[in-house]
């Protein structure tokens, strides 16, 4: 038989009353005398919810100090493209700047046959080519371009097969060119020349002074298909003195 003396004394952790007993559950309230007391439980419940409060302002934080350096980050991305892009304009201005030359010598006396003038003509646009040669080649040699250039092919501005170049025509005081400094020539299955591949040029001749202009025309400079820095020509490069349109000029001068 148990004795008073060996019952155990228990205390419940809901109401707190004390009884000596075996039984599991608090008479008065029917709470198990092995339960968690309340007080605790909510100890504990508050300091999980303080960790997972600092938690969530350490996560809010970390997120914070992540887009604050996405944003840094993007912010030099545009600076350093801004000043690639500027450098490159910049090279690009200098590489298409005008060059000058003359050939007084080369020009007819006044009254001349117009045999004569067409004769003067072509002689002056065979100097702009050799100008445009010599050109290429110094910049080959600097780095610039690569070569070998073998010669200079200047046409018609105008893209077409019907075009007359403009020393044909003495109506036109000015003529405006499409050169190539050719590095080889591109020939179809029959050996017949059809193209020049080389670098571009511009030039414009001025058949009353015999002075002239040419200018590397370069394309628009980018990177997977899309145009970064587009730097457009003088307008001494095609003796124009037209509003600016697209890449070039309108109402031209003597075109």
């Amino acid at each position: 038989m148990v004795t008073t003396q060996e019952t155990p004394l228990r205390t419940c952790p809901e109401c707190g009353e004390q009884e000596r007993t075996t039984w599991e559950r608090c008479r008065h309230c029917g709470t198990s005398y092995f339960a968690t007391p309340k007080a605790t439980v909510r100890r504990r419940r508050l300091r999980a919810a303080g960790a997972g409060v600092i938690v969530a302002i350490a996560l809010v934080a970390a997120g914070v100090l992540a887009l604050r350096d996405a944003d840094d980050r993007r912010a030099r991305e545009r600076a350093d493209s801004k000043q690639a892009v500027a450098a490159l304009r910049a090279r690009l201005a200098r590489i298409q700047a005008p060059h000058r030359g003359a050939a007084p010598e080369l020009r007819p006396p006044a009254g001349s046959s117009s045999a004569r003038q067409l004769q003067a003509r072509a002689a002056l646009v065979s100097a702009v080519e050799a100008s445009i040669t010599r050109d290429a080649r110094g910049r080959a040699q600097a780095g610039e371009l690569d070569g070998p250039i073998a010669e200079t092919v200047c046409g018609p501005l105008t893209k077409s097969k019907e075009a007359i170049p403009d020393d044909r025509v003495l109506a036109k005081q000015v003529g405006r060119y499409d050169c190539v400094a050719v590095k080889r020539p591109i020939v179809d299955e029959s050996g017949a020349q059809v193209a020049s591949l080389g670098h571009p040029f511009v030039a414009a001749l001025d058949f009353k002074t015999y002075k002239y202009t040419w200018c590397r025309n370069t394309p628009a400079q980018g990177e997977r298909g899309e145009a970064l820095v587009f730097v457009r020509l003088e307008r001494a490069c095609l003796a124009a003195k037209g509003r600016a349109l697209g890449t070039g000029y309108v109402d031209v001068p003597g075109t």
